[in-house]
């Protein structure tokens, strides 16, 4: 039997350990919900490419003030159990994100893992948000690892770091996931309680 003492769990963050998409919701103060939440579906599904998806929604959401955003994103609902599992194993956990970094820190602040991220990155101007300087690649992250890690997501732009991991977990609990995404994963796992459960025993070994 494998010992996972020394293994790290890395998390996704839309629609893994918050229950919804968090660009949509803050396109619903300037009324382009429904676009956002299309092109948002595009890139989890693998239908565009994600950089250039990602910057063209930011792009839409840039005129609004960040404490607006900020707002916004304290109120997004987590799901209970990755949150409970995160807040109990923080030592082991890291969130690797194609969010951008000024638009989830209140997120962060609530998880405690104002240090434990990877994300996009950003520069504000006149308190908005100016242009995006950095899109991550996921699996280029984890792949500088220097530890075993479980990894979870629910997007195909997890499918990389699902792959580079001892476990890939797809999660399917806040969103229908692609055919891709669950081809490339060791498990599926759609209730956020049995992922809990699932990892809390990993622990146990």
């Amino acid at each position: 039997m494998i010992n996972m003492l020394n293994y790290k769990f890395v998390f996704d963050l839309d629609s893994t350990i918050t229950k919804e998409e968090i660009l949509p919701l803050i396109a619903k103060e300037i009324g382009l919900f429904k676009e956002i939440q299309i092109l948002t579906e595009k890139a989890m599904n693998g239908e565009e490419n994600f950089c250039e998806n990602f910057i063209n929604r930011i792009n839409m959401l840039k005129n609004i003030p960040i404490e607006k955003i900020h707002n916004i994103v304290k109120d997004i609902k987590l799901n209970e159990y990755i949150f409970k599992f995160i807040l109990e194993n923080k030592e082991r956990c890291y969130i690797v994100t194609g969010n951008l970094d000024i638009i989830i820190k209140p997120i962060l602040k609530k998880l405690n893992m104002e240090d434990k991220y990877f994300s996009c990155e950003s520069m504000l101007k006149d308190n908005k948000i100016y242009k995006v300087t950095k899109v991550i690649n996921k699996e280029d992250i984890v792949k500088k690892f220097d530890f075993n890690f479980i990894a979870i997501g629910d997007g195909d732009n997890d499918i990389g770091m699902l792959k580079r991991a001892h476990i890939g977990i797809a999660f399917g609990g806040s969103r229908k996931i692609s055919k891709n995404l669950i081809e490339n994963a060791d498990y599926v796992i759609y209730d956020d309680k049995e992922l809990y459960n699932f990892l809390t025993n990993l622990i146990k070994r």
